[in-house]
């Protein structure tokens, strides 16, 4: 019956047709807007990572198409009542009451139209009934352009098809976080898509449309104004290591039960971001995952305390400034008085040069320093470093973290910034820290796209200062330190552990609860890459940022070298050992000792 009532609706139609065409009516021109082709993403080595494919949308005219089929209906019904010599097969007129015959005839017509869109009839047919007074109604947004033609091939009318493009993520949850995504506008929403939208998204264009009465273009008349397609992004981002990156913190996060983990990877020569993922992570081509907690970047996003991986950045002020050498002694023991607080270190080390106090992560060492260093000139040097400041990439909620007015601070709470409490920090802040002692003291400007001739950086610190620091560095991840793990079979490494105290909700710090910090740069007499791995609350015993952060630094760092093609350039262990100055116990891990009683502000979007 379907087909017979299809063939006597288009029998109709034409004869309608027919008739208004000598009025004239049968035809009318309309505006029609014509999607822009948005620019896709690319990685830096050409590889897509956004991509948009045509699609279709199905808009009906609700309250022309119940017109239509009413008025189809009346004449069909009215012939076959009349007209007893009428060819058509007239039984179904008479199989019940007018109203039920008219809703069957609805349903017949409508019934090829709700399967192709897979839509139940009866639920298909109501939206539209309700929908009666509206002229306009979206009844299949981005489909496949062949379902829509088999739609417009039915000849329903009033329906139209408009076509467009569709956003598509090869790489999903991989890239997510950095690319965000486009809504069904095609707009952007989080992320790049985000603020690149004027440079992605092109002009939409118009056409002038000759349409027949159900709707359907038969031709365009004129193009109003072409459309002109969006401009295309290379981003710095390296397919590959954003993908091994993501991988090993996958494990990570298995392993150690964290509640995130996140890490950024940063060419230390040219600033640029190589790789920066965090987990858990969605994937943008599922509505479902697009969710704020799966797609926020928190590597830009969340701030949190540094605690031990700021001890060599505060070094590198007390020696540029004059208020230490390498070489300066402290005689200590394992507490250090400060009014009516008590800095702790976990063993007694006693007297300590500078870069023993880095080995030994000493908090009691760091205090002694802070009494020797300008408060005002030390906070500048922090914010030239970046602490407290933008990033310079503009991405959507980032952070620029915090740094307290340091003159205001009493003598304790000054020391604390000295091994990392009271002062918070991106990930992204922290890497682009370490890379800056990796570059010979010179702050490069960060960069999401690639750079094809890297800007003249900015001189945070002598290159003396940052060579002082380096080597400190390297005897963190020497035999006994707490950052040996972060050891490679095959390239050196430098680097610095954290074990931070996370903050509580009404304040105040938790107990049980922290977050372990890998901040280190590869290899270490060449530097290439600085990175920084950060584990939010693994659960268990192991939590320690030597432990549980060190490690997947090693595995990214080895793996990313490789793919980069530098050359592996490990040395001796005893060469690594003779790079220190003090040949005491082994290292011990001291990162968590000397909380102080308020900590400073964690943003955690």
């Amino acid at each position: 019956m379907t087909l017979l009532l299809i063939g006597q609706l288009i029998r109709l139609q034409v004869t309608t047709a027919r008739e208004l065409t000598a009025r004239g009516y049968d035809r009318s021109l309309r505006i029609q807007t014509e999607d822009a082709l948005r620019g896709f993403i690319f990685d830096r080595e050409g590889e897509p990572l956004a991509i948009s494919t045509p699609v279709s949308t199905l808009i009906a005219d609700p309250t022309r198409l119940w017109a239509t089929l009413n008025g189809d209906f009346d004449r069909l019904r009215e012939a076959c009542l009349s007209d007893k010599n009428y060819s058509e097969d007239c039984s179904w007129v008479n199989s019940g009451d007018e109203e039920e015959t008219r809703l069957r005839y609805h349903y017949e017509i409508l019934r090829p139209l709700a399967g192709l869109l897979d839509e139940d009839l009866a639920r298909f047919y109501d939206e539209l009934v309700k929908r009666g007074d509206s002229q306009f109604m979206y009844l299949a947004r981005q489909i496949p352009p062949n379902i829509a033609k088999e739609a417009m091939d039915l000849k329903i009318p009033a329906l139209r098809q408009e076509n467009g493009y569709k956003r598509f993520y090869p790489s999903g949850e991989i890239m997510g976080q950095i690319i965000g995504y486009t809504d069904v506008e095609d707009k952007g929403q989080e992320g790049l898509e985000k603020l690149y939208e004027n440079t992605l998204a092109g002009r939409p264009g118009k056409m002038k449309i000759l349409q027949d009465r159900a709707g359907r273009a038969l031709r365009v008349v004129e193009e109003v104004a072409p459309a002109a397609k969006g401009s295309q992004l290379q981003l710095s981002i390296d397919k590959r290591i954003q993908f091994i990156t993501h991988q090993v913190l996958q494990d990570t996060m298995n392993q150690y039960r964290a509640a995130s983990v996140t890490a950024v990877v940063i060419d230390i020569k040219s600033g640029e971001i190589l790789a920066m993922v965090s987990l858990p992570a969605g994937n943008p081509n599922v509505s479902a995952e697009r969710r704020a907690e799966l797609l926020k970047n928190r590597a830009v996003t969340d701030t949190f305390e540094p605690g031990s991986t700021m001890k060599p950045l505060a070094v590198a002020a007390a020696i540029e400034l004059g208020a230490i050498s390498p070489n300066t002694r402290f005689k200590k023991g394992m507490t250090y008085q400060m009014g009516k607080n008590t800095v702790r270190d976990t063993h007694n080390y006693g007297t300590q040069d500078t870069v023993g106090i880095i080995r030994k992560s000493s908090n009691v060492g760091m205090a002694m320093i802070s009494e020797r260093t300008p408060r005002k000139k030390y906070r500048a040097f922090m914010h030239e470093l970046g602490f407290g400041e933008p990033s310079g990439i503009n991405f959507p909620g980032e952070q620029r973290g915090h740094f307290p007015r340091t003159e205001k601070l009493g003598n304790f709470e000054y020391a604390t910034i000295f091994y990392g409490y009271g002062v918070s920090t991106s990930a992204l802040q922290l890497a682009h820290a370490y890379a800056t002692i990796a570059n010979d003291g010179v702050a490069m400007p960060l960069s999401l796209l690639k750079v094809h001739t890297p800007p003249e950086g900015k001189r945070v610190m002598s290159a003396k200062t940052a060579a002082s620091v380096r080597k400190m560095l390297e005897a963190v991840v020497g035999d006994g330190g707490t950052g040996r793990r972060a050891n490679t079979d095959t390239y050196t490494v430098a680097g610095k552990t954290g074990t931070s105290h996370k903050v509580r909700a009404g304040g105040g710090y938790a107990e049980k609860n922290y977050r372990g910090i890998f901040a280190g740069y590869a290899p270490a007499h060449d530097p290439r890459i600085a990175m920084v791995v950060v584990v939010d609350d693994p659960k268990g015993s192991d939590y320690y940022g030597g432990l549980v952060a060190a490690p997947p630094f090693a595995r990214i760092a080895e793996a990313s070298l490789k793919m980069l093609n530098v050359l592996p350039d490990k040395i001796t262990k005893t060469d690594a050992i003779a790079l220190v100055s003090d040949s005491g116990d082994p290292f011990e891990d001291n990162d968590t000792v000397g909380a102080p009683d308020v900590p400073a502000k964690e943003i955690t979007q």
